[in-house]
């Protein structure tokens, strides 16, 4: 039995070791526990006044969907069509 399992241990031995490219970087401690910085199109809406542009954009936008939300409040399909779908 042990002579069966000899060739399988050589072969995951063998592909274990083999090299597979260099090693990752590692990076510094201090790098990796910085506070990240904010991409260049971000910098904006850091700002108190990028943050209300955003803010004032987002409850227009929701608004706007409101109404339209408000506006669909009818049947979407309508009402011949229904009724051939149930077979009147």
């Amino acid at each position: 039995m042990i002579l069966r399992a000899l060739p399988l241990c050589l072969a995951v031995l063998t592909a274990a070791c083999a090299d597979r490219g260099a090693y990752p970087r590692l990076l510094p401690t201090a790098d990796v526990l910085a506070e990240p910085a904010l991409p260049a199109h971000a910098v904006p809406a850091a700002t108190p006044e990028g943050a209300t542009r955003i803010e004032a954009a987002a409850l227009s936008r929701a608004e706007a969907l409101r109404r339209r939300a408000a506006n669909l409040g009818g049947p979407v399909i309508e009402p011949d069509l229904r009724d051939r779908l149930r077979g009147r």
